[in-house]
């Protein structure tokens, strides 16, 4: 038996509480595993992986969607001392080859729904495992299982690093924030009692796995705490299917962007289904309307609402503000949880009086070591003990947080990251191109649109229906704007050069 780290949630010593090993631990449509499978399969893998070569430290790579080998995979890699590097699976070919590359990916665990993506990537160096159907040149995962023994030791350790979470920046290139067994474990106890996680709760997982809302918001959290996960699928959306499962599977605690919780209030059998059982609907990634609380409220009145704030460089869940306070404190995101000790400070690093803006900061045992191999990036970002966010709040005088802005200029979208200065970099890169800039556009369903303005060369035509279409095979569609905006005249700029984005939202 190695040390604590993160296989503890699934694995604890006899002598240790926990709930009936029997007891179904995490389901996906019609398969299910209980807290013993879930150990055993994830034992066995950790071993199978390690027979064939896996050595402590080695990076893999995930691309999935949301299936319970996903969930086996991640306490394997635990296990087995690994760092699991999940891949989004809406990234196009370059960007997914940009991860790989910088993380010094060996290993890549793919689903052979996913395979064709492979086909774009240098891989040749890599060891591939196929979950689903084998392919040649690769590893089957289930071979892997099968000759996986279950009573391999835990190699992994509090301090050893496990997550590689990519989230993109202001440089338009996506940074690895590294996470250790610890700072995972932090960013998952504080939510038990921030969220009054038991044994009793089902939580349903919406967003992908691979994002880090996905199995780090509540998901971990209701594993250790002995409850039961649900996962949905990560395509494809639909309401009404959404209300079903909540009805089936009697969920108590989901997260749901604004956007599809919008989605899920509009549905026409929202008022049919037995929903009686859901406790606490988490929404975050941007402000949600009173409007749609009021509503939500109403119509479900035993169900509480929950407005957070967080990021991919933890706590995921580092601010909240349930439905007491909705009202009273409309527009805020509430106060610091358990794990975290929040400031909001002015240039100068003095805090800022209330009604002042200033750049949100977070201390915790959850928060990133920093940013993989990139050393600059961390410098900026983690000083003195303190991460700076990078985001603008004002605090009032009763100590709430009001987002005011962000300094870093990104735009969520559907509950996703979009990060202006990456789509810039990729639009600047076509021929008849001479500068773009982004901004985020107020939008009904999507919260958010990217808008683009461009400046073009001259003697060049080009359409943004053209632009679009060109950008397919550049980004991620969730990143590309939604508005185009062409023109030959420069984009305006300070006197220093910048950009005045502002001058571009009043357009």
């Amino acid at each position: 038996m190695g040390s604590f780290s993160l296989a503890s949630i699934v694995r604890k010593p006899p002598t240790a509480p926990r709930t009936n090993p029997a007891r179904e631990a995490v389901r996906f449509g019609d398969a299910a595993l209980t807290y013993d499978q879930l150990d055993d399969r994830s034992s066995r893998l950790a071993a199978g992986l390690v027979r064939r070569g896996l050595q402590k430290g080695d990076r893999v790579a995930i691309l999935m969607h949301n299936r319970l080998e996903w969930v086996e995979l991640f306490f394997a890699l635990a296990k087995a001392g690994a760092v699991m590097v999940p891949l989004n699976y809406l990234l196009r070919p370059q960007e997914l080859q940009y991860i790989l590359d910088d993380c010094g990916a060996s290993w890549l665990v793919c689903e052979d729904g996913l395979f064709g993506a492979l086909s774009d990537l240098a891989v040749s160096d890599i060891t591939v495992v196929m979950v689903g159907e084998e392919r040649d040149a690769t590893v089957a995962y289930e071979t892997l299982v099968t000759e996986g023994d279950s009573e391999i030791d835990d190699r992994g350790d509090l301090d050893d690093l496990f997550l590689l979470q990519y989230t993109s920046g202001t440089t338009g290139f996506p940074k690895g924030a590294m996470h250790t067994h610890s700072t995972v474990l932090w960013n998952t106890v504080h939510q038990i009692p921030d969220f009054g996680v038991t044994a009793d709760d089902v939580y349903l997982v919406v967003p992908a796995l691979c994002w880090a809302a996905g199995f780090h918001d509540l998901a971990l959290a209701t594993l250790w705490a002995g409850g039961r996960v649900v996962l949905h699928p990560s395509t494809g959306f639909d309401a009404s299917s959404f209300l079903e499962t909540i009805e089936r599977e009697r969920v108590s605690k989901t997260l749901l962007v604004p956007s599809v919780l919008k989605r899920v209030l509009g549905a026409p059998d929202f008022d049919q289904r037995d929903l009686s059982c859901l406790q606490l609907v988490i929404s975050g990634g941007e402000p949600v309307p009173v409007p749609a609380i009021e509503e939500f409220t109403r119509r479900l009145p035993g169900c509480t609402m929950a407005q957070v704030y967080g990021m991919s460089e933890f706590p995921t869940l580092m601010l909240l503000l349930d439905s007491s306070d909705a009202t009273r404190k409309a527009g805020s995101t509430g106060k610091a949880c358990r794990a975290a000790e929040i400031r909001v400070v002015e240039t100068d690093g003095r805090d800022a009086p209330p009604g002042t803006p200033g750049e949100i900061i977070v201390r915790s045992p959850a928060c990133m070591t920093g940013y993989y191999g990139n050393p600059d990036a961390t410098k900026s970002i983690l000083a003195d003990g303190w991460l700076h966010t990078g985001d603008l709040a004002t605090v009032d005088d009763e100590g709430y947080v009001f987002i005011a802005g962000r300094s870093k200029d990104m735009i969520i979208t559907g509950g996703l990251n979009v990060y202006p200065a990456e789509v810039e970099r990729v639009i600047a890169s076509h021929e008849a191109v001479v500068e773009a800039a982004v901004v985020g556009l107020p939008d009904d369903r999507w919260g958010e649109i990217g808008c683009a303005f461009v400046t073009l060369a001259p003697g060049t035509t080009l359409t943004g229906d053209e632009l679009g279409a060109w950008l397919k095979g550049q980004l991620a569609s969730f990143k590309i704007p939604k508005r185009f905006q062409l023109g030959y005249e420069p984009l305006p700029r300070t006197t220093s050069g910048k950009v005045q984005k502002f001058r571009l939202r009043d357009r």
